[in-house]
Order: C-alpha cells, then sequence, then structure tokens
C-alpha cells in the first residue's frame, strides 16, 4: 500500500476518534468527516510517495537489465530470445531517458521493482526447464508457453512505460502491475511446485 494511503487512514480514524469519543459527535456525521479527511489525506500525502532520482538504483536497474539480456546466449528459442532483446533494449532507453527526466522516475521504479526481477526469475526457469531431460512432455510444453505469454506481457508493460516516457504527464502504471501481479502469482506456484518436486524426487 502506498505511505499515501496509510497517512490518511491513520488521520481520518484520529480525526473520528475525536469527534465520536473525545468530542462525542453524531456517529453518522464523524464517519462523513473521517471519510472527507481521508480522501483530502490522499492528495495532501501525495508527496510521501514520489520517488526521488537515485543514481544507484538505476545502476542496479543496469545490472537486472544486463542479466536479462545474458539470457539470450543461454535460451535456444528465438521467440524468447526476441522478448528477452526487446525488454533489455527498451528498458535501456527508458533508463537513458531518465538522465533527462528525473520528475518521471516514479512510475518506472514502481514498473522495474516489478517487472524487471520477475523476467529473470521465470528466464531462469525456462532455463532449467530447456536442460531436464523430457522437458517436452505435454504439462512442460503448457508451462513454457505461459512463460512466453508471460513474458509477451512483460515487453508491452516495458514498452508502455517508454511510450509514457515521451508524454508530459506520465501514466499510472499501478493498475497494470496489480493485473499482472495476479498472472504471475500463478505462474510462481507452478514454478515453486516444479522445483518441489524435483527436489523431492
Amino acid at each position: 500500500m502506498k505511505k499515501r494511503y496509510i497517512y490518511a487512514s491513520l488521520l481520518s480514524v484520529l480525526l473520528f476518534i475525536i469527534l465520536y469519543v473525545v468530542l462525542d459527535f453524531n456517529v453518522i456525521i464523524s464517519i462523513i468527516l473521517a471519510l472527507v479527511t481521508y480522501v483530502g489525506g490522499i492528495f495532501f500525502f501525495k508527496e510521501k510517495d514520489v520517488r526521488k532520482y537515485d543514481p544507484n538504483l538505476i545502476m542496479h536497474y543496469c545490472y537486472l537489465i544486463s542479466k536479462i539480456d545474458n539470457y539470450t546466449n543461454l535460451i535456444e528459442d528465438d521467440k524468447v530470445d526476441k522478448d528477452i532483446k526487446d525488454i533489455s533494449v527498451k528498458s535501456e532507453k527508458i533508463v537513458n531517458m531518465l538522465e533527462h527526466k528525473p520528475d518521471k522516475v516514479t512510475q518506472v521504479y514502481d514498473g522495474f521493482d516489478y517487472y524487471l526481477p520477475f523476467t529473470i526469475k521465470i528466464l531462469e526457469q525456462y532455463v532449467l526447464l530447456q536442460s531436464t531431460e523430457g522437458h517436452n512432455n505435454d504439462d512442460e510444453k503448457k508451462f513454457i508457453k505461459e512463460i512466453n505469454t508471460t513474458l509477451d506481457y512483460i515487453e508491452k508493460e516495458i514498452d508502455k512505460l517508454l511510450n509514457n516516457m515521451n508524454y508530459t504527464k506520465m501514466l499510472d502504471v499501478n493498475a497494470s502491475i496489480e493485473v499482472f501481479k495476479k498472472q504471475a502469482n500463478s505462474l510462481e506456484k507452478k514454478m515453486n511446485k516444479g522445483k518441489e518436486e524435483k527436489e523431492d524426487a
């Protein structure tokens, strides 16, 4: 949860306690005023969620991007290699643009913090499957297809970030991340289940 929502919630709860418990206001009026305070607090505390330009974090993203790019040497599938290259090239462009537009870092950080590490995680799993004997069975083919679909999704989201860098105002990527998290959780569970089965074998 973003900090502004936490601060706004605390402020509205505190106001409700003061109005209803301490000052003995009507409960309905207390709730209405607390809700108004919550909404106002979201806007008042919005600066709490603004992330500042950080060269060290940019270096970390460059490291993650280079790690993603290195998987083209480990994966034999041309389609996956193309997705990897697209993700890494577009991510590099975003990092370069950040050098000139540091006011747009918050949305990029929010996206990169989730998409880049998860891309590495599923590529690691892909390499593992690729190196396993009998990886052509139906279950693993289906799983590889899911990984391909997820890579396509990540590439599109990185593309959105890049395109949005050209606008005066950065579009919010939080909704996209939340949708992706739901899809990714299912894939991550399957990856963990696969590891457990291999360890038990």
